[in-house]
């Protein structure tokens, strides 16, 4: 989920903090396709789909080679957890793969924007590890002084990052509508430019 210029929200809504105006927090929200990530920008009608790598699965730890690994180690872990803490563990596992896909989708479009890589908020599972349930990304989106066309291609690329993953959660698409306002904002100083000179 992506905040608002002014606010970031926690992925389960329970804290809110003042964020920098330059700054947004993109924060995970749902995320259904696995590593998949489709942006769909709706003024174009243009679809761009981007797939996260398989090395890059593996340093997240979410590839199919690096499961197999770490299910032989967690296998006697989980044998002495009752169904209900099993199914917990098995919801964990897959909400951490959805926030870790839906923060590297913002990070992977942000490029250049991005002031840090994603930060998480964990939950510990019944089995003892940790699990990503919430998660940012920092992402620069002031408007680049005395440059309005610099300004509009910023704020196209804080829209597509806000957009970025396949199920954008209502913060990002503010954050979105955000820079939307901004990107006007410096057309018509664009505009105004063009018919004073």
């Amino acid at each position: 989920m992506i905040g608002n210029v002014s606010q970031i929200y926690s992925q389960n809504n329970q804290a809110s903090a003042i964020a920098n105006a330059s700054n947004f927090a993109v924060n995970s929200d749902k995320l259904k396709n696995g590593s998949q990530i489709q942006e769909t920008k709706k003024d174009t009608n243009l679809s761009t789909r981007v797939t996260i790598s398989e090395e890059a699965l593996k340093i997240m730890g979410l590839s199919q080679e690096s499961k197999t690994g770490a299910s032989t180690q967690s296998t006697s872990d989980q044998s002495t957890l009752s169904a209900e803490e099993l199914k917990q563990v098995s919801d964990l596992k897959s909400r951490d793969r959805e926030v870790r896909t839906h923060e590297m989708a913002h990070v992977m479009v942000g490029g250049s924007l991005v002031r840090k890589g994603a930060s998480y908020q964990y939950q510990t599972g019944p089995d003892g590890q940790r699990y990503a349930v919430g998660g940012e990304v920092s992402i620069d989106s002031s408007a680049v002084s005395g440059d309005p066309s610099a300004t509009i291609r910023k704020m196209e690329q804080v829209k597509r990052a806000a957009m970025a993953p396949a199920n954008p959660s209502s913060q990002d698409r503010a954050v979105a509508s955000s820079a939307a306002q901004a990107e006007a904002a410096a057309r018509m100083q664009l505009l105004q430019q063009g018919t004073e000179s």
